[in-house]
């Protein structure tokens, strides 16, 4: 059975305002996400096998079944992956998720994908989801349209990508200073800005709160939330969350504030590639490009080179790039900070420490 649902795509999947209708969050979720249970021969055969393989485990491993709290060693891994693959159950879970989307969103930052062993993916999945049995997991998912949207959700837009839309406070407060010393309010155009890799949205709406306290009127300003991850623009254009009814909520108040200083449609949310930038793209005042670039996704010399190359490429005359992150020490001496401010200055922009992160100016 191929998914009825891959062609055409639906619209949430490109550019995308800000949606506040429930009625339409609704119609346009059913086109995301495929409803009811998934009949599908080939993913039925997987679940079967998988259903054996773990049947020979449980009565083989002499450490006992996962559970909460439960100390991995190494040997526990291998015998795990022996008798119950990892990539066995990937392939499996990447069957499911081809027939319940009309894209196949990457595993990449995802347990499925970074955990070393089926035992190291528990601990990484959400509570609902720790289903000692990937079998008996998948097959609750394919039955079930409502549980396997919070799946979905849970496993793309997960609680650990920091659900706040002041994250890097340092960082706003310097650009709240540089705008107020470098952009006129009065000018003839609208500012025009970009969060680059902007996840679920939070620190977009968080950007067109600050234009706002920093005395932009909503027709000075226009703003563009990008992410590759087509359930993340999802969730940042309509404030969907599934499986984070708190975030969902403090969504919702943050997009009412908005609303009523006028600045919600001044936002719009597409999906795009940071890997692969197009040719002849808008140039943006300000590209905001936080929590990614020197991370566990973007941390090779050549990779950050050819990301700020795009970048500065959209860079308008007078503009500013920023950069933040908060990750582990470890990241920092794979990528330090030193070497995103050199590949920056090596494009032709004056680097300055910007709060949490990086700057880069271009000349007027």
């Amino acid at each position: 059975m191929e998914n009825p649902h891959l062609l055409p795509l639906p619209p949430t999947l490109g550019e995308i305002r800000p949606v506040t209708d429930p009625h339409e969050t609704e119609r346009h979720h059913c086109r995301l996400v495929v409803p009811g249970s998934l009949a599908d021969h080939d993913l039925q055969r997987r679940i079967a096998r998988l259903r054996e393989r773990f049947r020979v485990y449980a009565g083989t491993i002499p450490f006992g079944l996962w559970g909460e709290g439960l100390a991995l060693t190494q040997e526990m891994r291998a015998t795990t992956d022996l008798l119950l693959p990892l990539e066995e159950v990937r392939r499996a879970f990447r069957r499911l998720i081809r027939l319940s989307l009309p894209v196949a969103p990457s595993l990449d930052g995802t347990p499925l994908q970074r955990a070393a062993s089926w035992l190291d993916c528990l601990e990484r999945l959400e509570p609902p989801f720790r289903e000692r049995d990937p079998a008996r997991l998948l097959e609750l998912l394919a039955a079930d349209g409502e549980l396997r949207t919070r799946f979905l959700f849970a496993l793309f837009v997960p609680r650990r990508h920091g659900a706040n839309a002041n994250r890097y406070p340092d960082q706003g407060r310097f650009l709240h200073r540089w705008l107020e010393a470098n952009v006129g309010k009065g000018r003839g155009r609208p500012l025009r800005c970009l969060d680059a890799a902007c996840g679920a949205g939070e620190g977009t709406y968080g950007l067109a709160r600050l234009l706002v306290e920093a005395g932009f009127a909503p027709d000075g300003f226009s703003i563009v939330g990008a992410s590759r991850d087509p359930l993340e623009i999802f969730a940042a254009a309509h404030g969907f969350f599934p499986h984070d009814p708190a975030r969902q909520e403090a969504f919702r108040h943050l997009r009412e504030e908005l609303r009523m200083a006028g600045a919600l449609e001044r936002i719009r949310f597409t999906t795009e590639d940071l890997t692969a930038q197009s040719a002849g793209a808008d140039r943006f005042d300000v590209i905001i490009c936080n929590g990614i670039l020197g991370g566990p996704f973007m941390h090779g010399r050549q990779t950050l080179e050819r990301v700020v190359a795009g970048l500065v490429d959209r860079l308008a005359a007078g503009g500013i790039i920023l950069a933040a992150d908060r990750f582990h020490g470890g990241w920092k001496r794979v990528a330090p900070p030193e070497l995103l401010g050199e590949i920056l200055a090596g494009r032709g922009l004056s680097v300055v420490e910007a709060g949490e992160g990086r700057a880069g100016i271009r000349g007027g």
